[in-house]
């Protein structure tokens, strides 16, 4: 591990917070898929590939920022 982990003052509380942020970004894009099946007629004109690609984005930025100043 690197200096900048190290300087985490809870490890533990960091990596339950990650595992969150995914786990709910995985959950609505869940919810969305769920609601366009029950009512398509509601959600017919929507694009779901924005939604997926902004959320799944959220964590890839996270992820990626989190490795970037690990090496730094």
């Amino acid at each position: 591990m690197t200096e900048t982990t190290d300087n985490v003052p809870d490890k533990a509380a960091y990596q339950v917070n990650r595992r969150r942020m995914c786990w709910v970004a995985l959950g609505m894009m869940m919810a969305v898929v769920v609601c366009f099946l029950i009512d398509p007629e509601k959600y017919g004109g929507a694009e779901l590939g924005p939604i997926f690609y902004g959320l799944s984005g959220l964590v890839a930025v996270y992820f990626g920022a989190t490795s970037w100043q690990q090496k730094k």
